[in-house]
């Protein structure tokens, strides 16, 4: 995968706008237990921009390792979480999703990666802390999935309907220039 200057840019920028975003949340809203629900809509962005302006394979990876090197700075739990979901994302678009990524498909990607990054977050800290994540139980594990997919599908529906418009607006604009 070779990606052009501009694509690498477009990944960087989604990456610092969501890692400050972030953090902004998590200093607003100190829920400790929601975290994960609460910052589903904005990584299913995160990811949906860059999939949907670039749909070539290794794009999720590669955000999710910058994002990963990012909140490595903050958790190293976190950090291994989102690598290990970039992993596992990649691969499950590898096996479900020919390139270049239908619309769907990037959907599907973007809406998933949060939930996918709250089971995998779950395991990581069960079985390497030997702690339950947040104190749930394996069995309400369940629900808070459910709820972080439909906030990371929220998220989504944002984002293909507010902000990718506008930003083929710049980029046109752009282009006359």
């Amino acid at each position: 995968m070779r990606l052009t200057a501009r694509q690498m840019t477009t990944i960087a920028m989604v990456v610092a706008c969501a890692a400050a975003l972030g953090y902004l949340l998590l200093t607003a809203l100190p829920l400790p237990g929601m975290k994960f629900a609460l910052l589903a809509p904005l990584l299913a962005m995160m990811v949906g921009i860059p999939l949907s302006l670039i749909r070539e394979r290794g794009v999720l990876l590669l955000t999710a390792v910058v994002l990963a090197a990012v909140m490595s700075l903050v958790s190293l739990l976190m950090g291994a979480a989102i690598v290990l979901t970039g992993l596992l994302e990649e691969a499950f678009a590898l096996l479900l999703c020919p390139p270049p990524y239908s619309r769907k498909a990037v959907r599907w990607l973007s809406s998933t990666f949060p939930t996918l990054c709250v089971a995998v977050t779950a395991i990581v800290a069960h079985f390497v802390l030997g702690v339950p994540l947040l104190g749930v139980t394996w069995s309400g594990l369940l629900p808070l999935m459910l709820f972080t997919q439909l906030l990371g599908t929220a998220g989504f529906v944002v984002t293909e309907r507010l902000l990718l418009p506008r930003i083929a607006i710049v980029r046109q604009r752009l282009r006359r220039e």
